[in-house]
């Protein structure tokens, strides 16, 4: 069995326009998730976690400061910067060599990897800040596809109990 955890960035900022979109920071708001799912996540995966892949861009890496504060090794990889899951399922068959992936990275490349593994047949929600555990009865992440997946969590950050961001 192979388990899969995806935590999507949290939310970005858009009030800087000329900035391109690998460039786009934390939000006040994203700041505020990224806290608050430090706490779930060091409550829940303490031990383990040993490693987080991620994408390169800004709000991915201040999400990943933010979540894990230097105590995880995180590997920054161009190719999880897209937003297509197919480039997701590709970079997890060539890289896949542990049973877990923690991977962080983006919609709508993340929630199209969730309902392409899962059986669930409503559409998967997967706002920023989300985090998703899926197991896969698999024994080599190359052998991962359709329906190859059960989700065993999906915790969105406003669904945490403490969430109370005031604008």
């Amino acid at each position: 069995m192979k388990k899969l955890i995806l935590l999507r960035h949290a939310k970005s900022s858009w009030n800087e326009t000329n900035l391109d979109d690998i460039d786009r920071p934390l939000s006040k708001r994203g700041i505020y998730s990224a806290q608050l799912m430090r706490v779930f996540i060091q409550t829940n995966y303490k031990k383990d976690i040993s490693l987080i892949y991620s994408s390169l861009s800004k709000r991915t890496k201040s999400t990943c400061e933010i979540v894990f504060q230097n105590k995880i090794k995180i590997n920054y990889d161009k190719r999880l910067y897209t937003f297509n899951h197919q480039d997701l399922l590709a970079w997890i068959k060539q890289e896949g060599s542990n049973n877990q992936i923690f991977l962080v990275g983006h919609n709508p490349a993340l929630s199209d990897l969730i309902q392409h593994l899962s059986r669930t047949k409503e559409e998967i929600l997967f706002p920023t800040c989300a985090l998703c555990e899926i197991h896969l009865n698999i024994d080599s992440w190359n052998d991962i596809k359709k329906n190859s997946g059960e989700i065993k969590l999906l915790q969105k950050v406003k669904n945490l109990k403490n969430y109370n961001f005031i604008k």
